[in-house]
């Protein structure tokens, strides 16, 4: 192969944890190439979804001048009920108690998307290579050797630097050899728009049933978003039921505290099932995102904590001169690993305690929301965790000891 010029980070996927971490690294460091392989042709990746921001994300976005694109279709939660159906443990979040505006946002994937891509489009130093994606991945010593299918045929990069960030059935993984540890919850979730008889008036809802946890987000217009997790033996039944017959299952399991279900949008399915890649460092690539870990939606903590990876990266690759040096992807890994181990326990801890309905669990978690409730610092810190405030706070008490020692 003739020599080429060496670019200094690829990312693979322009989805959103890929686009945010070529914003921010750009935006660091404009003098330094990145290039983002995506195999969407035209504009922003697609997506259905609706996704919860932590308050700690639409800080950034706010940071970044991205909120303003947002704000006009985001739903603020500034009300957080958890609770244990047939149980009287539950625990109450308030924005107002927190000291914040908002204990996090809930907005259309796709305009966060779009407001992302746009931004990117205007940055000089970043290449969107619509409509190619990584053919085969060679790691080499001192690069990486990218083989790209474009629409104008094969074409190979030497990237000091490749990041994955395409999303659960990653391809530069597969290319790198990490394997996956998936944890199946015998669960499936049921995602659909439900009409209310009343506004929502900020308020979101986890509620533990006996199939699994039924989550309620705000939207406007009475609407609320919702994750409804049923045993997979049950979830073709429960989508096969007309609108009404599913409404009253609904109602019955979560109650009325949002008052009276009045219709349903499409119904969508998906297997729960964690999914962790074993590393997510290699030589000269890392992955981030999806690529790294999917989580089970409880609590909406997936893709803040892919956030707090393009975040982190970004600022490690900014001081770095060889960006897939070993030394700059160890710090990465240093400065993510204790945040992975806590929401990842956090998440499946709560999926498995709240799916189990033996008599002594039942009693210890309803006196654990109970106390949550009544206990100002312990409720504190747990909005703090869910908030992505907790972690961040972390970080930057290690960076300014990491700041303290090399002066």
């Amino acid at each position: 192969m003739d020599a080429k010029q060496v670019t200094p980070v690829v990312i693979a996927g322009g989805g959103l944890v890929g686009s945010l971490m070529a914003f921010l690294f750009a935006q660091q460091r404009p003098d330094v190439v990145v290039k983002v392989v995506e195999p969407q042709a035209d504009g922003p990746v697609p997506d259905k979804r609706t996704i919860a921001l932590a308050a700690a994300t639409v800080d950034l976005l706010n940071g970044q001048g991205i909120w303003h694109d947002l704000a006009a279709q985001a739903e603020a939660i500034r009300h957080i009920h958890v609770s244990d159906r047939g149980y009287l443990g539950a625990t109450r979040l308030h924005a107002e108690q927190e000291g914040v505006a908002a204990l996090g946002y809930v907005v259309p994937a796709a305009a966060l998307n779009k407001a992302l891509y746009e931004r990117i489009q205007s940055l000089p130093n970043v290449e969107w290579l619509a409509g190619s994606k990584v053919a085969r991945l060679e790691q080499q010593q001192d690069d990486c050797i990218v083989t790209l299918e474009t629409p104008s045929g094969e074409q190979q990069l030497q990237a000091q630097l490749v990041v994955g960030a395409d999303g659960q059935r990653s391809f530069i993984r597969e290319q790198l050899g990490i394997g996956v540890k998936t944890t199946d919850y015998g669960q499936v979730g049921i995602i659909a728009n439900i009409d209310l008889d009343k506004p929502s008036e900020g308020w979101a809802y986890e509620r533990f049933t006996e199939t699994g946890p039924l989550a309620l987000l705000p939207l406007p217009d009475q609407q609320a978003s919702l994750v409804w997790s049923v045993d997979e033996e049950q979830a073709e039944a429960v989508l096969a039921l007309s609108d009404n017959e599913f409404l009253a299952q609904l109602q019955s399991a979560f109650g009325y505290r949002a008052g009276r279900f009045t219709g349903v949008g499409q119904r969508l399915q998906f297997p729960l099932r964690l999914h962790l890649a074993e590393r997510s460092v290699a030589h000269r690539a890392v992955l981030i995102g999806n690529a790294s870990h999917t989580l089970h939606p409880i609590a909406g903590q997936g893709f803040n904590l892919g956030v707090r990876d393009a975040i982190c990266l970004s600022d490690q690759l900014a001081r770095a001169t060889d960006f897939g040096s070993y030394a700059t992807l160890a710090a990465y890994w240093r400065e993510r690993e204790q945040d992975y181990n806590n929401i990842i326990g956090l998440t499946d801890l709560l999926v498995r305690g709240f799916s189990n309905h033996h008599w002594p669990l039942t009693k210890f978690r309803n006196l654990a929301l109970l106390g949550l409730d009544a206990v100002p610092p312990l409720r504190q810190a747990f909005a703090r965790q869910t908030m992505g405030l907790a972690p961040l706070a972390r970080r930057a008490s290690s960076l300014q000891i990491e700041k303290g020692e090399r002066s």
